[in-house]
């Protein structure tokens, strides 16, 4: 699909046929999604079906992970006419930080930090990721806002896979993806058939 182009039936997830399978080898996630930002409406789609699980719930913040869910994040956040903190990967914040160890989908030990002049009790937030994978970069942000007393209103992803991890964060918090049902267990099982969904 021409990355430009815009269907005239715009079904919910159609814009998951811009998405690029993996070409680089397994130390790579196996999808990447953001080739879909760089259309306006399947941004903007995307964002539409991410919120669309939220819109009775007070939000003053939304929460993007570093890096992919910066673009994600941001783009909630103005949609939502609310404010955007990036949750970093540490050693790239120059004020006092929170931190918190995490195993991310390759199986490596890393560490993220968020500031500590804007999160504090009473303070609602929305995450905001890309993909959710094994679960474990989502739940270390959780646990940095929930450590400065903040509450946490949801969790948003692209999508969120069905293991150990994405069954944790959706047994626990309420959440949105934009993955419909049908397909679910095609991003589960890592295959691409899903495209024929909407390429025919």
């Amino acid at each position: 699909m021409d990355v430009l182009a815009v269907p005239a039936d715009r079904q919910k997830g159609w814009y998951l046929s811009l998405m690029a399978p993996n070409t680089k080898g397994p130390e790579y996630a196996w999808l990447d999604p953001s080739r879909l930002y760089c259309n306006s409406q399947p941004l903007a789609d995307s964002v539409k079906d991410l919120l669309s699980r939220f819109h009775s719930d007070p939000i003053d913040l939304v929460a993007g992970i570093d890096a992919m869910g910066f673009i994600l994040g941001a783009s909630v956040a103005t949609t939502l006419g609310k404010g955007f903190l990036p949750i970093r990967k540490v050693g790239h914040l120059f004020v006092a930080t929170q931190n918190q160890n995490y195993t991310d989908y390759t199986g490596r030990e890393k560490t993220m930090e968020v500031r500590l002049d804007v999160l504090k009790p009473g303070v609602r937030v929305l995450l905001v990721d890309q993909w959710i994978e094994t679960g474990g970069t989502m739940r270390a942000a959780i646990q940095l806002v929930e450590k400065l007393g903040a509450t946490v209103v949801g969790v948003a992803a692209v999508a969120i896979e069905n293991n150990e991890g994405g069954k944790w964060i959706k047994e626990n918090y309420k959440f949105s993806h934009c993955i419909p049902e049908a397909l679910q267990s095609q991003v589960d099982g890592k295959h691409l058939n899903f495209f024929e969904s909407f390429n025919k």
